[in-house]
């Protein structure tokens, strides 16, 4: 009886210093890119580097349009690079906005270890290189999903434009809470991304999309993420969507047409 029992308790100890860490496996999915790969699926853009200050680098595709109206600062999901995610960067740039996407440590072209601290101090830096050449309020934050904990964390530490939140979740601990419920995750995870605490801090106008069928992070965290900010519709919810499609929604269109030519209406009436 309390060999068994015992024996129950070790493994779980085991378990809990597995999870605390290899968590990453379980957080990032990166697909890394050789130094040489071109891009060649894109048009208009300059590949950027931003020393880190380790001796690595963070690597960026900056998509350029002609006489544009601003800059999106954009932080992708979890997985994969950007030979997939700049695909997002055209929602911008047909609409006449500049893009800047990176690529997180390990991911893609970019070098460097994995931390949260890492994560915000990349995202400041990056920020602070753009901010030499572009005007504060011509910058507008853009997070997505894992994003959205980086994106909104900069948004209470600069000013911009606006930042914009697709699929965004209340934190990653609320997340694993779900995943891992036999495990006390507040304890052990090491990443926080705590939107819930960060979106009453934000510095500039914020927007969230989310669909109401996400099978990743529920509809429930965007609702409770408004309630925090205490802004009336700041939440567009698309019937119907899921983790991965809010872009194919007319009303996401819309939606981000009203919000960006608000944004050049604001400038010319100044």
């Amino acid at each position: 009886m309390w060999s068994t029992i015992i024996s129950i308790l070790v493994i779980y100890i085991i378990a809990c210093l597995i999870l605390y860490w290899v968590q990453e496996k379980f957080i990032f999915f990166p697909t890394t890119l050789p130094k040489d790969y071109s891009f060649k699926q894109f048009r208009n853009f300059e590949e950027v580097y931003f020393k880190n200050g380790n001796n690595s680098q963070v690597h960026a595709l900056h998509f350029k349009v002609p006489k544009p109206k601003g800059l999106v600062l954009y932080f992708h999901g979890n997985a994969r690079a950007l030979d997939t995610w700049a695909y997002a960067a055209n929602d911008f740039i047909k609409r006449g906005y500049e893009v800047l996407m990176q690529d997180y440590r390990s991911y893609g072209k970019s070098e460097g270890t994995l931390s949260e601290k890492a994560l915000h101090k990349d995202a400041m830096m990056i920020y602070n290189e753009l901010n030499k050449k572009h005007h504060a309020t011509d910058i507008i934050i853009y997070g997505r999903s894992l994003g959205t904990g980086i994106a909104c964390q900069l948004a209470t530490q600069v000013k911009a434009r606006m930042v914009i939140l697709e699929t965004p979740y209340l934190s990653l601990v609320e997340m694993a809470k779900k995943k891992l419920f036999l495990f006390p995750v507040s304890l052990l995870l090491r990443y926080r991304m705590r939107n819930d605490l960060n979106i009453k801090k934000v510095q500039c106008p914020v927007h969230i999309f989310h669909g109401t069928e996400d099978e990743l992070i529920p509809y429930e965290h965007a609702q409770r993420l408004e309630k925090l900010h205490g802004s009336k519709k700041i939440l567009t919810t698309i019937n119907e969507g899921t983790h991965n499609n809010l872009t194919d929604f007319d009303l996401f269109q819309d939606k981000l047409d009203d919000l960006l030519n608000e944004i050049v209406l604001n400038d010319q009436q100044k």
